[in-house]
């Protein structure tokens, strides 16, 4: 009996010894992975724009991240705790020096996650260029230039080494670029507003142009123009410019992630509505939200003008979410991209009321004379 407990107890010893073990390495390790939150909270708040993610498989820690301060304090902390880890900075060092490209499509879809079931996150005309950050499988985690970040198919791009070369953009909502400088020539592809190419000459009423793959094709001369000759001027364009860009776009569905003539959500109609005019702006209504100073209006809508943006939502914890935007016309009346795009107002009287929106109005911001972030392209490099 005597034997017996000594066992038992040199049993229980055992036990608890390796239970303290695997707590204690279990307690590190969370507050390791406390610490790598910290910083992800500090460097990448907004996984749309900023990379930071970490996991552990097998007792390592494999952590990834586009931020250079991250990456840095990552390393640090790592070291420190003895951790076996891999850290991972973005562009991948396997991409070797292959980081830029140009979209090879007239838009290109860019999804949520490496899968063509994905989300539609967003989307990228041909000519943008984008930032190759990693190859996941057959797809590729790219950024665009503002800051978006997705996947996006390899087939839908091409490495470029430099993008200084003069451009002709796209002036018309939906056409195709031909074989010939003829009209009735076979088509390359098609083409919409927006659309970049290489400019290599002109024949007759056609321009010349090149694909980022390469192709030769030709555009016709009324529905493009060189970038040099866009009225871009690093300044708040003129208001009507943008309701008129605004209304040509009426009609067009709402497509979750669209940011293209070829379908828009609410945030890619303001978006586009802005970059036909040399404003870019933010992708996400919750971003765009960021920019521009508010405006005081208490219901009075003439102080409302064209050009300001418009964002609802609900109240959340005393905070507003952001969920919808649109452009004022001036005075009650906005158009928006809901269903498709179209007029709404904010006046009971007005036949286009929108009871609906009118209810969950958060604020307006006007950008105009604004410094917050708003940014201007320019008629030489356009991104």
């Amino acid at each position: 009996m005597f034997k017996s407990l000594v066992v038992f107890s040199k049993n229980i010893s055992v036990y608890l010894s390796v239970f303290l073990v695997v707590s204690s390495s279990a307690f590190s390790q969370n507050v390791l992975e406390e610490s790598l939150g910290q910083i992800k909270t500090q460097y990448a708040p907004d996984k749309r724009t900023a990379i930071y993610e970490f996991e552990t498989r097998n007792d390592t820690l494999f952590v990834k991240t586009d931020q250079v301060e991250a990456y840095s304090k990552s390393q640090t902390l790592l070291k420190s705790k003895n951790a076996a880890y891999q850290l991972t900075k973005l562009p991948n060092s396997a991409l070797g020096t292959d980081t830029l490209a140009l979209i090879n499509v007239s838009v290109a879809n860019i999804r949520s996650n490496p899968r063509q079931s994905a989300e539609l996150a967003t989307q990228a005309l041909l000519g943008t260029p984008i930032k190759v950050l990693e190859k996941v499988g057959g797809w590729y985690r790219v950024q665009t230039p503002d800051k978006y970040i997705g996947y996006l198919e390899g087939s839908s791009f091409e490495y470029t080494k430099e993008n200084s070369f003069p451009k002709v953009i796209v002036t018309t909502p939906l056409s195709f670029s031909k074989q010939k400088p003829t009209k009735r020539s076979a088509n390359v592809s098609d083409i919409t507003w927006g659309n970049l190419f290489r400019l290599k000459g002109e024949k007759g009423k056609f321009y010349e142009v090149v694909y980022p793959d390469g192709r030769i094709a030709y555009v016709s001369r009324k529905e493009a123009k060189p970038i040099g000759n866009l009225s871009f001027t690093g300044s708040f364009p003129v208001k009507d410019g943008l309701v008129n860009s605004g209304k040509e776009m009426m009609g067009i569905p709402y497509l979750w992630g669209g940011t293209s003539w070829k379908g828009v959500d609410c945030s890619g109609f303001t978006r586009t509505v802005f970059l036909m005019n040399g404003v870019y702006l933010p992708r996400d209504a919750s971003q765009q939200a960021l920019i521009g100073e508010k405006v005081e209006f208490n219901n009075d809508f003439s102080l409302l003008n064209k050009g300001d943006l418009l964002f609802f939502g609900r109240i959340v914890d005393d905070q507003p979410k952001v969920t919808h935007v649109a452009m004022s016309l001036g005075n009650a009346r906005f158009i928006h991209s809901s269903g498709m795009v179209r007029i709404s107002s904010l006046d009971p009287q007005d036949e286009y009321y929108d009871e609906y929106n009118t209810n969950r109005l958060l604020f307006v911001k006007r950008l105009e004379n604004s410094n917050n972030s708003v940014y201007y392209l320019n008629n030489k490099t356009l991104y």
